[in-house]
Formats: C-alpha cells, structure tokens, sequence
C-alpha cells in the first residue's frame, strides 16, 4: 500500500533533514580537522624553535671551549632534546586558558567558511512530528520506509523504532561528557517559569554545579515572585556560552527547596562563584533561600553537534 499524501510529504522533509545534517558532519568534520591541523603546526613550530635555540645555545657553548668534540652526536643529542622541550612547552601552552581560547579563535574562524552549512544543518536539527521531536529516529524510518518497503505510513514505521530502540553506551557516556564541559565553562543561566495565570518570565541567575551530574542548585531571597515561582516548579533552564554556541536547555526539571539553606551550599559558591556570599550579613545568609534543580534529562547543543542526556536520578 503506498504513502498516504501527508506521509509522503513528511518523507520528502526527512530526506531534505538528512541532507542538511549530513551537510552539517561534514562542516564539523572539516572544522575539527583543521582544528586538529593547527594545533600540530603550533607543536611542530614549538619543537623546530626548541631545536633551532638548543642549537645556538650548543654552537655559543662550543666555541668557547679550548678543546671542541669532533662528534656531530652532542649536537645531535641537544638539538633532539630542544625539540622535544618546546614540544612539551607548547603543548602545556594550549592546555592553560590563553591557549584555549586562542584555539577557540581559530575554530570560530574555521567556522566562519561553513557557516551557511552550520546553521541550515542546526534548522533542521529537530523534527517534530504529533508535536514529538522524532529526530533520533528519522534515519531508521527512512531506512524502513524507502530500503526495506516494510511499512506503509511513519506512525508505524517510528512505532518500530521505538519498541526496537537500542542505547549505546558509548554515546551515552559521550554526551554526558559534553554536557560537563558546557556545565562547566558557565555559572549563569536564563530560568523561565510561569505564575499561576499562564504569564512566562525569564531571569538570569547564577548557579553552581554539585557532584552530580545534572543537579544544580539556585538562591534567591524570599521577597519578591521568584521564590513562588520555584516553589510551583514549573520551569524551563538555559545555559551556556552564547559566544561559542554552547548551550544547555532543560523543560523537564524538578525542583526542591533545600532545608539547611545556603550553609550547604556555600563552599560551592565560594569554588565556581567567588565573591557571591562573601558580602552577605549573617542574617541575609539565614533568610537566603536555596533551591535544588535536578535535571532529568537535557539537550547539549553547539556548531557542531547536538547530544541528548538522559539522567537517573
């Protein structure tokens, strides 16, 4: 039996999905290779400097002694070990903050030539069908639907997929990685919430991350809508360095006043945030109200990649 109309015209839109995303790995394939490049070019041109000073240092040592060895292997020996120092150097150099972000430069340049593919490939990122973002299984329904011919409508073909749904491990534990390292380059966030009317409202706020992945807590003072709104525990979290285009986004969220107050968390505080609870009397210390998000699942989204983390709590 073939397509209904409405099923052929969302196959025709996965299709097109696919093209823009795999438009979109190549960029980013592109991107981290030349990434990759330069940081072998800046290692090697630290390990010729190394060689090239180790080697003057050699010849000015040399020419003042009265007897000069005839080897060429002392030579050879010091030219060796520069090269190898200023190898060891730089790679130290681009491990420190200033190294970062000179790589993080380089990569925003790499990024400037496949900016059209980027973002056309992160348009098309979700795929919502039945207001449900089936993107994860978009390529199996293609598979069953145009190779095998095993299904005749996307309602059963994605019912498929999801009664045969496999997680890997290895992806598991990759995006639970790209979600510490977004977690961790940030303290700020945009919560949304919602009074009892239906009206929305945003605030940034600062956070800190505990020892659990996707647990994080927020203060704010009793007065004022903020600490009702925590208390409904409808909220929507982002975060994120808008300046690479790493975020984190969570809707499903739950939320639980933490008794103790901000003794428990201060050590965390004064760790990711310095200076946020130093200027505090030791009565706004007690009236501060703190407040647990736990974080059951999240979406990692950069240029280059889009992870789906789900935590057990």
């Amino acid at each position: 039996m073939p397509l209904s109309p409405a099923d052929q015209a969302l196959v025709a839109d996965m299709k097109q999905r696919e093209l823009h995303v795999k438009s979109r790995q190549r960029a980013a394939d592109a991107i981290r290779f030349e990434v990759r490049r330069y940081r072998v070019v800046l290692t090697t041109l630290a390990a010729l400097a190394g060689g090239v000073v180790s080697a003057l240092i050699f010849f000015a040592v040399d020419s003042t002694l009265p007897r000069r060895p005839d080897s060429w292997r002392p030579l050879a020996v010091d030219v060796a070990l520069g090269a190898i120092i200023g190898m060891q150097l730089a790679r130290s150099l681009l491990g420190t903050a200033w190294g970062r972000r000179r790589l993080a430069r380089y990569e925003t340049s790499r990024r400037a030539r496949f900016t059209s593919e980027l973002h056309a490939g992160r348009r098309w990122q979700s795929f919502y069908y039945q207001d449900e973002d089936i993107s994860p299984y978009v390529p199996q329904i293609l598979y069953f639907i145009e190779g095998e011919r095993r299904f005749d409508s996307v309602e059963a073909a994605l019912a498929f997929a999801k009664e045969n749904r496999q997680d890997s491990t290895i992806f598991v534990e990759r995006s639970r990685e790209s979600f510490t390292k977004v977690a961790a380059a940030t303290n700020v966030m945009v919560m949304s919430t919602v009074d009892e009317s239906g009206t929305p409202a945003s605030r940034v706020m600062r956070f800190v991350r505990s020892d659990r992945p996707g647990v994080w807590y927020v203060t704010t003072a009793p007065e004022g809508t903020k600490a009702h709104a925590l208390d409904r525990g409808r909220i929507a979290v982002l975060a994120g360095t808008m300046e690479s285009g790493e975020t984190i986004s969570s809707n499903r969220v739950r939320v639980r006043r933490v008794p103790a107050g901000l003794a428990e968390v201060a050590d965390l505080y004064r760790a990711q945030v310095p200076g946020y609870v130093d200027r505090l009397t030791d009565e706004e210390r007690e009236r501060e109200l703190v407040y647990e998000l736990t974080l059951l699942s999240a979406k990692v989204d950069t240029w280059l990649e889009r992870e789906i983390v789900e935590f057990t709590h």
